[in-house]
């Protein structure tokens, strides 16, 4: 027992004398074995190259081969890390997820700053009880890390506003995350607020967001076999399957601020910009190739979008009080006439 006990202290003392640069190069090994997949030496080499752009973390000498071992052995026999070479794959990989790399971060102001800034954001967006989570975590990191610039003043000053849905979505929102973060199937009741009766589905979540307001799920749906977009209020009951599914990439990357909701875009669409609404266009990116150019002569600007969907333009247009006029397409002209006219005659 006295062993043990002695073998343990022995094992601490040397994490706490490991040099900043070693314990970054072991976090960033573990977080690549924690995203699961086969990591190679040479993988595994560029990634410690890459720690070179952290602040203050530019190793004396070039990296090789060796100082992954060394590493990897370090991770095994001090941090008690199950991992295992696969000889087919060519990688490191964990045997099992019930590992942490418990040791605490020396980290840069810099990053110190992002970790707050996530936190204060995650305080506002995150629904509970990830939110309670995220804080006590870093409280935990920040228990390691006591940096000058950051006080209560500092923290207290730093304020986000974000508008969270209509719906109370705190039951389901955490089996949601949880069944995203571990590839697994998920099978929902479905209500599309269009008087339908719910539908059960069985889906796998790809790609969790949060849009106008609302948190939604891109997610593979076993009943229409095609991705869909599910908006998490809507859905009326959860269950997570034992099933896992691998992410698909293209999935993942169909979810952009160009194509982020499922509604048909229309193409080619100009609006003409007065007063305030040319500083409303600049603030909103409804593609990342729009462009604003001042008309000659005139105290205006043309707002011009490669593509975008018509429940999003109409209403943004009709928002700005008589400063934005459609041009074309006809049927966003048509689509904002129809519905000025309809208010006008309610306030008849």
């Amino acid at each position: 027992m006295e062993k043990k006990a002695e073998k343990m202290r022995s094992s601490e003392n040397r994490k706490t004398t490991m040099s900043r640069i070693q314990l970054h190069r072991l976090a960033r090994l573990a977080s690549l074995l924690k995203r699961n997949g086969y990591h190679s030496p040479a993988d595994i080499l560029e990634e410690y190259y890459s720690l070179e752009h952290v602040d203050g973390l530019v190793p004396h000498d070039r990296y090789c081969i060796r100082t992954v071992f060394r590493d990897v052995q370090i991770l095994k026999e001090e941090f008690h890390c199950p991992l295992a070479y696969d000889r087919r794959n060519k990688g490191y990989y964990l045997k099992h997820h019930g590992w942490d790399f418990n040791c605490p971060a020396d980290l840069s102001e810099s990053a110190l700053l992002a970790l707050i800034i996530g936190a204060k954001i995650a305080e506002d967006v995150i629904p509970e009880p990830l939110k309670g989570k995220i804080k006590i975590a870093v409280d935990e990191i920040l228990k390691g890390n006591n940096p000058d610039f950051l006080d209560t003043t500092l923290v207290n000053s730093l304020l986000v506003f974000a508008e969270s849905g209509a719906t109370d979505i705190s039951a389901i929102f955490p089996v949601v995350f949880e069944a995203w973060q571990q590839h697994r199937y998920l099978k929902i009741l479905y209500d599309d607020k269009q008087g339908n009766p719910p539908t059960e589905r069985i889906i796998a979540p790809h790609v969790l967001f949060l849009y106008d307001k609302e948190w939604r799920l891109k997610a593979y749906c076993t009943l229409r076999s095609a991705p869909r977009t599910f908006v998490i209020s809507r859905i009326v009951d959860i269950k997570i399957l034992d099933e896992t599914f691998e992410p698909d990439m293209k999935i993942i990357r169909s979810v952009s601020r160009d194509n982020i909701v499922s509604y048909k875009p229309v193409v080619n669409v100009k609006i003409r910009l007065f007063g305030r609404a040319r500083k409303f266009a600049e603030a909103n990116l409804m593609h990342t190739r729009q462009t604003l150019q001042k008309e000659p002569d005139r105290d205006s600007w043309i707002f011009s979008i490669p593509a975008v969907p018509a429940e999003i333009i109409v209403p943004w247009i009709l928002s700005q009080g008589g400063d934005a006029v459609p041009l074309s397409p006809q049927s966003i002209v048509e689509a904002v006439q129809e519905k000025s006219d309809r208010l006008s005659k309610m306030f008849a």
